[in-house]
């Protein structure tokens, strides 16, 4: 990895408090410290996976706003590295990595979702442009994002795991409406996107025309690893893109506002309660002595640890090339651990679930987490398609029965 001094030295000469968020992102990106083991001159220095959470380790330590988070540094950024030209990475993954730019995903749509293979979006050639039009659904972050990943289909005369091509589609154009969905937690973290002739530059596609399902696998491989993967304790996330509004903002103010939000329990949104705190509620409630309570706080603890020494697992795994539990496996636990918690901790505190904001204690965090609990279940694929994919892609076995994967798409029946 090419250091020129310790990461904790770099940090000593490049952080203040008063460095605005965007001038913090770019040190971060030049010094090849955002993203370790990406290539040179895109926030990387091509280091290894020891490296790079030396790194983040560092940077976790010191209590600085990690790099740029979401779906662009997630799945995208590695996505335009693995298949797009030179020119393209430079001009979208570089502003990404500095924090300039949003990204959402727009591959599901109300009629292809775990059959994603079926999306209807069209994308019609118009010279050195394609006229885009249709709809997409369950767009984390699309509201506020410059840049869409877009799954279009290109040629409707090939069957329909083909024709498919990715594009970066421009959000901010005309012919396109982002309307978000508030979920019964009471967040709005996902979108539904209407497009209507809106329009990209033959340049904006990623990969080979009519091929952006391999494009898309290589955007959902990392999608379900980064699902299961979780955030470094210690750095200070913030939101990225120019609509944040966080850009000029002096990193000390961010950091302030961060710890005021983190101790606010109503815009706490957890998706599971660890164990200690299922056992502090047990006692709370004065059933942690009842045996069939004892028993299930045991196997929640039990298997709150197999998933964390799963993910330590697969950190060290990836030092020495050993077998570890790929993303699906990881993804798949979580989300069962997610349901876990929910049932377990609404028990626990009985006729109290009912309850809700500031009528329940702690504002209603364990009911707000219970209602969170569907995210991991649903985002970045179904427990159903993981489960087809470990099935299929780890164990071996052999794919389930189709007739549609040589029938040309606008031939195919559709509801």
């Amino acid at each position: 990895m090419r250091t020129a001094t310790p990461v904790s030295e770099w940090l000593e000469a490049n952080w203040s408090l008063d460095l605005t968020l965007a001038e913090w992102w770019r040190r971060l990106f030049d010094a090849g410290f955002a993203f370790p083991t990406w290539p040179e001159g895109l926030g990387g220095s091509k280091a290894s996976n020891a490296d790079s959470r030396t790194v983040t380790s560092a940077l976790a330590a010191a209590g600085v706003i990690g790099p740029p988070a979401g779906n662009g540094p997630n799945m995208g950024g590695p996505t335009l590295i693995a298949h797009a030209t030179p020119e393209q990475r430079q001009r979208f993954v570089a502003p990404m990595g500095r924090g300039q730019h949003q990204w959402c995903q727009l591959f599901s749509e109300p009629g292809a979702g775990s059959d994603l293979a079926s999306l209807a979006t069209k994308a019609e050639r118009d010279g050195d442009e394609f006229v885009i039009t249709g709809q997409k659904v369950w767009n984390s972050k699309a509201d506020v994002s410059e840049w869409g990943m877009l799954l279009a289909r290109t040629d409707p005369d090939q069957p329909k795991h083909r024709g498919i091509s990715f594009i970066m589609l421009d959000m901010h154009q005309p012919g396109v409406e982002v309307r978000p969905l508030v979920q019964m937690n009471g967040a709005a973290e996902f979108c539904e996107v209407f497009i209507t002739e809106a329009r990209a530059k033959r340049t904006d596609v990623i990969g080979e025309l009519h091929d952006g399902w391999n494009v898309a696998r290589t955007t959902l491989t990392n999608e379900r690893a980064s699902a299961a993967a979780g955030r470094s304790r210690g750095l200070v996330t913030v939101a990225a893109g120019s609509a944040e509004g966080n850009l000029e903002r002096p990193v000390g103010e961010l950091i302030e506002r961060s710890r005021k939000a983190v101790a606010d329990p109503t815009k706490r949104f957890e998706l599971l309660l660890n164990a200690r705190k299922m056992i502090a509620l047990a006692q709370e409630f004065g059933v942690a002595d009842q045996p069939c309570v004892r028993d299930r706080l045991m196997r929640y603890h039990v298997h709150s640890e197999v998933y964390r020494l799963n993910g330590q697992r697969a950190r060290d795994g990836a030092r020495t090339a050993k077998a570890v539990p790929d993303g699906s496996m990881m993804k798949l636990d979580l989300a069962m651990l997610a349901h876990e918690s929910r049932d377990l901790s609404l028990s626990l505190i009985g006729a109290e679930g009912m309850l809700a904001g500031d009528d329940a204690r702690e504002h209603g965090r364990v009911q707000r987490a219970g209602l969170s609990s569907f995210v991991p279940s649903l985002g970045g694929g179904t427990n159903e398609i993981q489960r087809n994919i470990i099935g299929e892609r780890t164990l071996g076995l052999p794919r389930e029965a189709g007739s549609d994967g040589d029938i040309a798409f606008r031939d195919l029946r559709r509801s």
